[in-house]
C-alpha cells in the first residue's frame, strides 16, 4: 500500500512526536508498504523517511522545487518527485495514495489533512485517513468537527469519513482495518 504520510518539517517539537514517526516508518518499511511524502530532510519528514528506508522500504518523496534549491532534499529517498509548487505536489499525493495520515504538524500538514477530508465528504476520495491524535495534538480539530456537525455546517457522519488514533500502533490498527 503507498501510505502518504502529512508531517511536520519542524524540529523543534515533542519526542512524542518523534517516537510516532519513527515507529510508523519502521511498520511501513517491515510490512513493505511504500512512504509516499513531502520528502524533506528536517523534522517528522526527515525521521518518518530515515525510518522507512532504514526498514528497507520504499520512500516516495514529493517535493516542490523551490525546497530543493533550499537543500531540504531527504536525498536517500527510493524516488523523487519534483514538482512545481505545493498545489501540485499535493495532486501527486492524491495520484499515489492508498491511505492518508496526519501526524503532528502545522499549517502545512492541517490545509493538507482537511483538503484530503473535504474531497472525502465530496465521494472525490475514497481512502482511508488516519488522525495521529498524539499527546491529545488534534484535540482542538477534532473539537472544531463535533461544533461544526452541531452548528449543521457539516453532515454527522463527518467523523466516520476518518479515524483518530493516539499513537502509532493505533494509526498502524487503523490502516490494516482500512
Amino acid at each position: 500500500m503507498n501510505i502518504c504520510v502529512f508531517c511536520a518539517s519542524s524540529s523543534r517539537i515533542d519526542p512524542a512526536f518523534v517516537a510516532c514517526a519513527r515507529q510508523l516508518g519502521e511498520w511501513i518499511g517491515r510490512e513493505g508498504h511504500t512512504l509516499v511524502w513531502g520528502g524533506c530532510n528536517v523534522g517528522l519528514m526527515q525521521e518518518i523517511g530515515a525510518a522507512t528506508h532504514q526498514a528497507g522500504g520504499r520512500t516516495v518523496a514529493v517535493i516542490p522545487r523551490f525546497l530543493i534549491a533550499r537543500g531540504l532534499l531527504f536525498e536517500a529517498a527510493s524516488e523523487t518527485i519534483a514538482t512545481r509548487d505545493l498545489a501540485e505536489r499535493k495532486a501527486e499525493f492524491r495520484r499515489l495514495a492508498g491511505a492518508y495520515v496526519a501526524l503532528p504538524g502545522g499549517v502545512g500538514t492541517w490545509e493538507e489533512v482537511l483538503e484530503v477530508l473535504a474531497l472525502r465528504k465530496l465521494e472525490q476520495l475514497a481512502a482511508p485517513i488516519v488522525i495521529a491524535n498524539v499527546g491529545g495534538y488534534y484535540e482542538p480539530l477534532l473539537e472544531l468537527v463535533r461544533r461544526s456537525v452541531d452548528a449543521g455546517f457539516s453532515p454527522p457522519e463527518l467523523h466516520r469519513l476518518f479515524a483518530v488514533a493516539a499513537d502509532a500502533p493505533g494509526v498502524i490498527a487503523c490502516l490494516v482495518d482500512a
